[in-house]
Formats: structure tokens, sequence, C-alpha cells
């Protein structure tokens, strides 16, 4: 009999410790081994592919790959026609968000975007470096490379660059500056269509997105639990950020309530310092594996 199996396209490059922080969060024992390039997952129904995000939007589409971890600007450089299952990145990032930007050297004359008329562009990602100029109406010419590092041509045999951007090492070494952001990325999952029209497969794919979900949000979430009495209640739920309203509960013989919340681990870091300024008490933090809303 022929066993159950989901191809899943698993991203390298940059992505790849982000994505297997997130399965190990999601309750997967998952390891990759840096000598072979091979993904191993204790799940005998998922077969891990590793691959690039770009490329992994077309191979999904095609259908080589049933589902996958890949970015929502891979699938707009590639078209590829594939399902938005759910998006994984943070609702309220811990670092700077992940951006497309036009950058030139610090000594160029290039400070706006109509500066690049007639000039050499640099880039990973033609067609968005090709849609965003056109719509821009700015005719520049495009110089596609693949190479993971393109920032030292700038200045060479480029002019400028259209280039992934989040802490902005490589720009600082090079001595580049940002002329203006073509767009945020965000990490999402993906799926081929047919796959998701298949029953064992979509429930896979849906449960899978669940536990991954649900993963991401137990890492931007916290758990805090604290008493307050009934006099501080009102201004305590004021406080108080939640997912849904903070469940509570009144200790027995007493005038005094146990709170339960879940909160964004940056807001409990203000909160907590408020609640024990009005009176709360036993106030205590945890962390959360998944949050399933």
């Amino acid at each position: 009999m022929k066993k159950n199996k989901l191809k899943f396209g698993f991203p390298i490059g940059a992505l790849r410790q982000e994505v297997l922080e997130l399965f190990l969060a999601a309750g997967y024992d998952i390891k990759f081994s840096e000598h072979i390039q091979k993904i191993d997952i204790d799940d005998a129904e998922i077969d891990c592919v590793l691959v690039r995000p770009i490329p992994m939007a077309s191979l999904i589409e095609k259908g080589f790959l049933d589902v996958g971890i890949s970015t929502d600007s891979a699938v707009l450089e590639t078209r590829a026609k594939v399902n938005k299952v759910c998006d994984l990145e943070y609702i309220k990032p811990p670092f700077p968000k992940m951006r497309i930007v036009v950058g030139a050297p610090e000594s160029s004359k290039i400070r706006t975007l109509k500066n690049l008329a007639g000039k050499k562009i640099i880039t990973r990602i033609p067609n968005i470096a090709k849609e965003f100029l056109k719509k821009n109406k700015i005719s520049a010419e495009i110089l596609y490379s693949d190479a993971p590092i393109n920032e030292p041509i700038v200045g060479v045999a480029a002019d400028a660059i259209i280039e992934f951007f989040q802490f902005g090492e490589f720009f600082k070494a090079y001595k580049m500056k940002v002329i203006a952001t073509i767009m945020e990325r965000s990490l999402i999952l993906i799926a081929n269509e047919n796959s998701l029209n298949q029953g064992w497969k979509k429930e896979k794919i849906k449960n899978l997105a669940i536990l991954l979900k649900g993963a991401r949000l137990g890492q931007e979430m916290a758990g805090l639990m604290l008493h307050a009495s009934n006099d501080t209640m009102e201004e305590v739920l004021k406080i108080l950020p939640s997912l849904k309203k903070p469940t509570v509960t009144q200790l027995r013989g007493e005038n005094w309530f146990d709170v339960l919340t879940v909160a964004n681990k940056k807001e409990i870091r203000k909160i907590v310092p408020k609640l024990k300024k009005i009176g709360c008490k036993s106030i205590v933090e945890f962390p959360l594996n998944k949050v399933v809303l």
C-alpha cells in the first residue's frame, strides 16, 4: 500500500534558521545536516526538500512540491499561481522587517528615484525591479545576478541595486544608502492548488498551518497571571491588552480576583510595572508553546 507523503519545500539561505526554529516551536523534532544539506523530521508523512524561496514558488505551482514556506516577494517575482495558506510573520516583529529597497553608493549623485534614469541596476529580483521602475516611469538597465551578495558590484559594474534589506550590514560595509523602499517581505505558507483539492493532503496542510501559525504566535506572545483587588479591577482591565477579554475568577472568600490573559511580550514588559503600581500582586509571566486562535 502506498504511503501518504506530503512534499514540503523547506527554504534554504537566510530563512532556514528561522523556519527550523518555527518547526521546533510547533512540536516537531527537526534537524538540518550542514554537511549533506538534508532535513530530517519526525513525521513520516512529510518529505522535506531543501530549495531557495524564489524557485520554490514555481516548483509548488507546477506540482513538484505540495506545500512550502516561502515569501510573498518570491511569489510576486515568479508570478507563480499558488495558494497562500497562511501568513507566518510576526504581528509585531521583534526586529526590523525584511524589505526590498533601492540602494546606491553614499558618494553617488543618485539621491532620488528620478536619478536612476539611464543607470544600470543590479538585482536578484528582476521582475519586481522592472515592475517598480515601470510604475515610477523610470527607464534603466536591469542587470540580473543570482549571487548571494551583489553590493560589491555597485559602483563597479552597476550604478545602483535593488536588494533585500533588514539590518543593513552589507550597505554599511560597502558605504551605500537607501534611496527608496519597494515593499516589505512576509513569510508565508503556500500550497499547490491541486494538493489542496486532495482530501488527505488538504487536511495535512490545514493541520500543519494551524501548528505553524500557533507556534509563531507562541513565539511572540506570553501568558500573564496576577491577583487584583475589586477596587483595582476596572483599572486593570484598561491596562491589559489581550487577544480576547481576560479570564477573571474571584478568589474564594476574598475580595480579590485571579486574572489570566495573553499579550505580546513587548507589551507585557511595559504593563507589568503599571499593574504593580496600582496594587496588583503575584504577577507571573509564563511562556506559551502555541497560541491557536
